[in-house]
């Protein structure tokens, strides 16, 4: 039976989406028996996270780490640049954060 290119398309997001639906899930339950403080102590520590994820993911964690402080700045609607490094990137959210409630009172 020959394939439609409908059906090839439809199979290919298929498996795309359901893999990474699945593969997200084990990789963040897998993260939180490994890391040794939960994601919230990480907010003052990241450094120690950087660390922790470099232990686990090797050169890989600085894609993460990126994807990380991409999503935590466009939740503060700061402007992102991935030339600094997690730990800065991380320390200067929280410090516009702080100015920008501060702003606020």
């Amino acid at each position: 039976m020959r394939n439609s290119p409908e059906f090839v398309s439809a199979f290919q997001v298929s498996v795309t989406e359901g893999l990474a639906n699945t593969l997200v899930a084990i990789v963040m339950q897998t993260l939180k028996n490994v890391l040794t403080y939960s994601f919230a102590t990480y907010a003052g520590k990241p450094l120690e996270l950087h660390q922790e994820l470099s232990r686990v993911f090797g050169s890989g964690a600085t894609i993460l780490e990126r994807m990380i402080t991409k999503e935590l700045f466009q939740r503060l609607s700061l402007r992102y640049s991935n030339e600094l490094d997690f730990e800065t990137s991380v320390n200067l959210a929280r410090r516009d954060m702080s100015l920008s409630e501060r702003g606020n009172n």
